[in-house]
């Protein structure tokens, strides 16, 4: 059992006292006083200790001693004053060390039981000097974090506060921990000793603690530090996959009840923008040769100028279109700086911005580019990086759903709206679904089977001759992949080294076929990307083929059955009902498109002296030579009718006053060679031109009717007719 000090003490002086008593000479006095000597000195420090010699060395002239005796027990005790004082120095040390030793490691596992009850990274982060109180004691710590291009920043945001070159050491340093002391001089401010601790999630630095204190660190302290950055960081690394999974979920769920691929995408940008502490941010489609916004949300101060460039952005505009090109992500943290960067971005100081491809099944490409952006530097770390692909492969999924909902509803539309509009309409419609919802397509045409060739029945922004007519060979050699395969309605790609037509870079063509019987071809033509389409296009264009075929022959069969009744039957030519149909269509169709259209209307001369003297078999096969001859001056896309008797008209799409001029002197030296038993026939012919005469299809029927007439009876176009 050990025997407190101030026992101890008190038993030396008892023990010098009997010594004393006895009348013994100093000599045994001498070990008492010293272990009174030693325990004050090595308790109460060198002073008290020597204090405590000296009067004791006063006190031996009580005994009975030599002088030399006197002045070696003396020394003695002064030695023994020094001594101790050393040795119980090093025993304070010792204990303070490990007293203080013991406090820090009971900080650090109440620190170790409390790291796993925060529920975010950053009130980890936040909450670290708190939880690190009892330890920093006169310390004062630091929390860097990455903003990127290999800055750091507080994570309390002192502006005024720059990072020291030892916290950029520990951004790069393969081990947890760096120490480095530092001359008061130097950092009056923050004190002499500096130590560094980084923290890692997967190999990768989110945060730098930085501790500045007046003392240096013990080994044992560097250990701890060690266990417990490595313990924050892995329950920072926990975090992140808590509340990735957590994001995931959300994401998902709000993705599943979304309707269209409008939604979808404001769905993603709600959860996302937040997320990667975003200000702004849009999902944009490729479509008709530009990005064009499926949503977007931006801040209302920021509104006038984003807005634009969010519904459309135009051909080779900044990283978008570069992603879309590459399928790869671009990750910007300095964008002002970039080349390619939008001008309008950068007058805003946009700093962070990410295009991030979203990619459908068997894309070559991102279709769909994800671009968000912010005014602020934010870090592209891998946390972030692995957000923004767990998102996409969700977005992708709903996406490809919302597109294959998007087809389908446009072919049953296209199939119930088929008998609500004329033939050439629905042909439009078809060309112009298929333009917008098959990947890569710019423009495009529609060429129908009429009997042994094919007609352009719809064109949308095509360099394709839509007023000429293709014989089926023809076509099968621009396919070129053989009469079987067209057969099966298998669909081909070229790209601009294999075509030479000008205005295209790249080509599919789908044969519509049934029965083994090509009903028409599906041209779609990218205007500037060679490699615009790509499997996921085949895939959409395979989609159409057998809807498209089985309208095709429907509207066929329903085109024969209008033929039938809009036929004149001695001639094969339109009548006129048939008559009043086209004009009104072709009329809509100019009027929509800024295009002339053209009405010639013509009378037959020397017809009735035919009809009258030889008979009406004769007129007959006179007004069937008329018609033959009509034919044979017949242009592509040009309609001719008769309207009874020995009346006929001609409706010339896309032909100008001028050019309808040519057209009639043609008619006319056709006719003119028409003889029967010295009966020759010849015409008058009345002219009118929209836009460039009148406004309305009725008043061009009236004028060109009019201005026939005037030819016939010799007055001029513009006076009424008293004989009419």
């Amino acid at each position: 059992m050990l025997l407190p000090y101030p026992l101890i003490l008190a038993l030396s002086i008892t023990a010098v006292g009997a010594v004393y008593t006895l009348r013994l000479e100093g000599i045994y006095a001498l070990p008492w006083m010293m272990f009174f000597t030693a325990i004050t000195s090595s308790v109460y420090g060198l002073g008290v200790g020597l204090a405590s010699a000296l009067g004791l060395v006063v006190a031996l002239h009580l005994f009975r001693s030599s002088t030399l005796d006197y002045f070696v027990m003396g020394g003695i005790l002064l030695l023994s004053a020094f001594l101790a004082d050393q040795v119980g120095r090093s025993l304070r040390r010792a204990h303070q060390k490990a007293r203080q030793l013991a406090q820090l490691q009971d900080v650090f596992l109440q620190g170790l039981e409390v790291v796993p009850k925060f529920n975010s990274r950053q009130q980890l982060l936040r909450q670290l000097p708190t939880m690190l109180s009892q330890l920093l004691g006169s310390s004062q710590l630091r929390i860097w974090v990455p903003i990127g291009a290999g800055q750091l920043t507080l994570l309390e945001d002192d502006a005024a506060t720059s990072p020291s070159a030892l916290v950029y050491r520990a951004m790069e340093a393969p081990g947890p921990i760096l120490e480095e002391s530092k001359g008061r001089k130097k950092r009056p401010h923050s004190g002499s000793y500096e130590l560094a601790v980084g923290l890692r999630v997967r190999e990768e630095m989110v945060a730098v603690l930085q501790f500045l204190r007046g003392e240096g660190w013990q080994q044992r302290e560097l250990e701890l530090f060690s266990r417990l950055a490595l313990a924050v960081s892995r329950q920072l690394e926990h975090l992140h996959d808590l509340e990735l999974r957590r994001l995931l979920l959300r994401v998902a769920d709000g993705l599943a009840s979304a309707s269209n691929k409008h939604k979808v995408a404001d769905v993603a940008l709600r959860y996302l923008i937040p997320e990667l502490e975003m200000e702004a941010g849009a999902i944009m489609q490729y479509r008709r040769g530009a990005l064009r916004g499926l949503a977007w949300h931006i801040p209302p101060e920021l509104r006038p100028t984003l807005a634009s460039l969010a519904r459309e952005l135009a051909h080779s505009q900044g990283l978008a279109w570069q992603v879309y090109q590459s399928g790869v992500a671009r990750f910007a943290e300095a964008y002002s700086s970039l080349p390619e960067a939008i001008p309008a971005l950068k007058e805003l100081g946009f700093q962070s911005l990410v295009a991030y491809p979203v990619h459908t099944r068997d894309a070559m490409k991102g279709r769909v580019v994800l671009v968000l952006g912010t005014r602020a530097r934010v870090a592209w770390s891998r946390s972030k990086k692995e957000i923004l692909l767990g998102v996409e492969r969700l977005l992708s999924s709903a996406l490809e759903r919302a597109l294959l909902e998007e087809l389908q509803q446009r072919i049953n539309h296209l199939l119930t709206e088929a008998w609500s509009y004329p033939s050439r309409q629905v042909y439009q419609h078809i060309l112009e679904a298929a333009v917008e919802l098959v990947p890569g397509s710019d423009a495009g045409s529609l060429w129908v089977r009429d009997g042994e060739e094919f007609i352009c029945q719809a064109s949308v922004g095509s360099s394709w001759a839509c007023d000429q007519r293709w014989s089926e060979a023809a076509f099968l050699d621009w396919y070129a992949h053989g009469k079987a395969l067209a057969a099966r309605g298998q669909p081909r790609i070229l790209d601009h080294k294999q075509l030479s037509s000008g205005g295209m870079s790249a080509n599919l063509c789908l044969p519509v076929s049934r029965q083994g019987e090509v009903l028409a071809y599906l041209n779609l033509d990218s205007l500037r990307d060679a490699e615009a389409f790509a499997e996921d296009s085949l895939h959409t264009a395979q989609l159409f083929s057998t809807p498209i075929a089985t309208l095709l022959h429907e509207l066929q069969s329903r085109e024969a059955l209008e033929k039938a009744a809009l036929t004149d039957g001695l001639t094969g030519l339109y009548n006129r009902r048939a008559f009043d149909l086209r004009l009104k269509e072709e009329f809509e169709r100019a009027l929509r498109y800024h295009y002339p259209l053209t009405l010639l209307v013509l009378d037959l001369k020397n017809f009735k002296p035919i009809n009258d003297r030889l008979g009406h078999a004769m007129g007959d096969q006179a007004l069937v030579m008329v018609a033959q001859a009509l034919r044979r001056t017949q242009r592509a896309g040009d309609m001719v009718f008769r309207w009874g008797g020995d009346e006929f008209a001609l409706l010339l799409p896309q032909t100008p006053k001028e050019a309808a001029g040519t057209v009639s002197a043609r008619i006319l030296e056709a006719i003119s060679e028409i003889c029967l038993e010295g009966f020759c026939l010849s015409a008058n012919i009345g002219c009118a031109s929209f836009p460039a005469e009148v406004q309305t299809a009725e008043a061009l029927l009236v004028s060109a009717d009019r201005r026939m007439y005037a030819d016939k009876n010799g007055t001029p176009a513009n006076e009424p007719d008293e004989n009419r």
